[in-house]
């Protein structure tokens, strides 16, 4: 029988809907990938969205921290906010486009998502806006340049309680994207480091050993 602990049906069938939403926006883009002037909803959901299977890791994650505050750099159409929200006590999370935060809103607001506060603008010109107090879980998705991966790991060491984890995102991305990843891991802060193939995860949680693990999943 399928674990449906961290399946949320209303997240689910919002995706559904938004593969298929043939709605209009414009691109506001600062990272990597980005290509035309607008984009329709269900490409950015084709592109963008986390699979489910990542979701509930995420979701996982941060109940098993626990979370009393998380932070997510990308926010997309806000269905992985959705599911980090409904695990931790206070969601911020900060998206470029403000178009798509503005969509995002508003399926949060369809899925009863009050937790979490949003931002919109490029993350370092942001950044003293949201540096506000301490996260347990920080999810970087966003901009997948290497350079960029790593200034924002060090711009949020500061940010993170000491027992936090941090997530990046599409570290096999690319080999700028994979560079990045093996200096970030390198780093003597961490001791837990763990490669998931979609993301890779960080923490200097002083109660573990200091090891590298590889999973597939």
């Amino acid at each position: 029988m399928r674990d449906t602990k961290f399946h949320y049906a209303d997240i689910e069938t919002l995706r559904s809907e938004l593969k298929t939403s043939t709605e209009v926006l414009p691109v506001v883009d600062y990272g990597a990938g980005s290509t035309g002037n607008t984009s329709t909803v269900s490409g950015i959901a084709r592109r963008s969205l986390k699979r489910p299977k990542h979701a509930r890791a995420l979701a996982a994650l941060a109940a098993h921290l626990p979370s009393q505050a998380a932070l997510e750099l990308g926010t997309s159409l806000g269905l992985t906010s959705a599911y980090l929200a409904r695990h931790t006590g206070v969601l911020t999370t900060v998206e470029g486009n403000p178009h798509i935060q503005a969509l995002a809103q508003s399926h949060w607001a369809k899925l009863g998502a009050a937790n979490i506060r949003s931002f919109s603008g490029e993350f370092d010109a942001t950044w003293e806006a949201f540096a506000d107090r301490d996260y347990d879980l920080i999810f970087i998705d966003g901009n997948h340049r290497g350079e960029a991966l790593i200034r924002y790991v060090e711009k949020s060491l500061p940010l993170l309680h000491p027992d936090g984890v941090i997530v990046c995102d599409d570290i096999h991305w690319s080999p700028d994207m994979e560079a990045a990843w093996e200096h970030l891991r390198s780093m003597p802060e961490w001791t837990l480091q763990m490669d998931a193939f979609e993301w890779g995860l960080l923490t200097r949680n002083q109660a573990l050993k200091r090891e590298h693990v590889r999973i597939r999943f």
